[in-house]
């Protein structure tokens, strides 16, 4: 009998571990990340270009140089959040990651095609009207990060990298 009582001790602990490693410590970890942003003023629902990534501007861990980064913060429970990248020669991405840090979304901005996807929240209604045909839709419902990388190596390449964040969107849709 002692066993079996082991045996389900051990079963709660190992699913105790099992939801706090996959459910809350990465929930906690874009919280706080999202809690730092605010507190350095990065907006919500709008693009904010990253300095030159030097040893002096750096704010994480070994970012890359050679990339130029621009940020948004974003929450879809006002409703749908378009987000829009302008495509770039050479390397290029847009990432949207969710509250859990889960990476729900990658394209490509290699090209002249710019990225355009709708962050729809699930059972909000009907997706807005007007959007481009080639706009790709996510459900995502609450708080979340989208990321754009482009390779700058030079500093001229920054400065046109960071001329592009003007024409990158990441807006709450409200009706049109």
């Amino acid at each position: 009998m002692r066993w079996l009582l082991a045996l389900l001790v051990f079963a709660a602990t190992a699913a105790l571990g099992h939801f706090v490693v996959l459910q809350a410590i990465p929930a906690r970890i874009m919280a706080t990340a999202m809690d730092r942003m605010a507190e350095r003023g990065v907006p919500m629902n709008q693009w904010t270009a990253s300095p030159r990534m030097t040893p002096q501007t750096q704010t994480i861990v070994r970012p890359s140089p050679d990339l130029f980064y621009a940020i948004c913060r974003f929450d879809t429970s006002d409703g749908p959040v378009l987000i829009t990248a302008p495509g770039w020669e050479g390397y290029g991405s847009l990432s949207v990651f969710d509250r859990r840090t889960n990476n729900v979304f990658v394209a490509s901005l290699d090209g002249q095609d710019a990225a355009v996807l709708l962050l729809h929240p699930k059972d909000k209604g009907a997706s807005p009207e007007g959007l481009p045909d080639t706009t790709e839709t996510v459900f995502l419902d609450g708080p979340g990060l989208a990321l754009i990388r482009r390779l700058a190596p030079s500093q001229n390449a920054h400065d046109l990298a960071f001329s592009l964040v003007d024409g990158a969107t990441c807006e709450v849709m409200r009706d049109r």
